[in-house]
């Protein structure tokens, strides 16, 4: 029985203290036919659900997680939204203007884009685009991006939130020229099967 208690105890300290505080980067390799050659080694860092103001996500925690970013030396960063969070058990409120403040330090040699998730449109989506807009970081809400080197070109699709949004495959696509290599960007990822193949 005292064996059955303290692994119950050692995995409950596991679940609630040690694993949420820390940062882990996985790493891993796409393959990707017909990718152009401009683009070969594309370092890209994806990162979501950051929920700053949780109870192991403070502004502190926020800016080692970009310094982690950055040591990454990323050619790319894409954001896949839920910046904020509120009214979390055991956790405070930090506005958007401070955690853009923080992202506004991220580096990457074609851009850091991003999307909206659902808690950031809970919250208020208009300010939360526009505190990141104002760090430098470009928010592709049912919006493209293209990203250019030496005549070649990728597309960042980013697509609205599937639950508080309105996400609109079919216009965002309509964007992009058909044969075009594109990189899509959503929140939820239910929303994947959705697109199309080429995507």
């Amino acid at each position: 029985m005292g064996l059955i208690l303290f692994t119950g105890a050692a995995l409950l300290v596991w679940s609630f203290v040690i694993e949420p505080d820390r940062v882990i980067v996985k790493e891993a390799t796409i393959n990707i036919p017909q990718w152009p050659q401009a683009f070969d080694h594309l370092r890209v860092v994806l990162i979501s659900d950051l929920h700053v103001g949780s109870p192991h996500i403070d502004i502190e925690k926020l800016r080692e997680i970009v310094a982690t970013i950055n040591q990454q030396q990323p050619d790319l960063i894409l954001i896949a939204g839920d910046f904020v969070i509120q009214d979390v058990l055991g956790g405070h409120f930090v506005e958007p203007e401070p955690i853009a403040a923080e992202l506004k330090n991220l580096r990457a040699r074609d851009g850091v884009y991003a999307v909206l998730g659902n808690h950031d449109w809970w919250y208020d989506g208009n300010r939360v685009m526009l505190a990141l807009n104002n760090a430098g970081i470009k928010i592709l809400e049912n919006d493209v991006a293209r990203i250019e080197r030496d005549d070649q070109s990728v597309w960042i699709a980013g697509l609205a939130d599937l639950w508080t949004g309105k996400p609109n495959i079919t216009g965002t696509l309509a964007k992009i020229p058909a044969s075009a290599m594109v990189v899509a960007l959503t929140h939820n990822p239910d929303l994947f099967p959705k697109l199309p193949t080429s995507v």
